[in-house]
């Protein structure tokens, strides 16, 4: 049950990141993208995304406190990222790095542009949903691997 969640939870995130790439794209263009229900659903739609993140990190702290002692120290990092793709993580690490530089020279610039909003929002969907796609791989590709002792 858990294994099929995981992958209900990859589709999620790759969906919500593929989607996101397509609209910080079309943010560009001389496309208006105006008011619809993409934007709200879009933006709440980080929260499931994250909300896994969070409970993957709890579960990953919980084991580690298990296996290694209470005295160690934890890196969050490398709790999110344990088992993922190296490609999953560069990824998230160039859409968290993007959606900084976009949201610093958004708030320089202050253009008046009517993509504006689409173009910020999009880049922080990408970080959101990259680091749930980089997060629940990682969770489901623990799983699949045989366990040692």
């Amino acid at each position: 049950m858990t294994k099929l969640l995981l992958l209900f939870a990859i589709l999620y995130a790759a969906c919500g990141l593929a989607l996101s790439i397509v609209v910080n794209a079309v943010s560009f263009t001389s496309v208006q993208l105006g008011d619809n229900a993409l934007f709200p659903v879009l933006t709440w739609g980080i929260f499931p995304a994250f909300l896994s993140v969070i409970l993957i990190d709890i579960s990953e702290r919980e084991g580690r406190k298990i296996r290694s002692g209470a005295g160690e120290e934890i890196d969050p990092w490398e709790l999110i990222f344990v088992g993922c793709p190296s490609l999953l993580k560069y990824i998230f690490w160039v859409c968290f790095a993007y959606a900084w530089a976009i949201g610093i020279v958004l708030a320089i610039l202050q253009t008046r542009e009517p993509n504006v909003i689409w173009r910020g929002a999009s880049a922080f969907w990408m970080a959101f949903y990259a680091l749930g796609l980089a997060s629940v791989s990682g969770a489901y590709l623990r799983r699949r691997a045989p366990q040692t002792l």
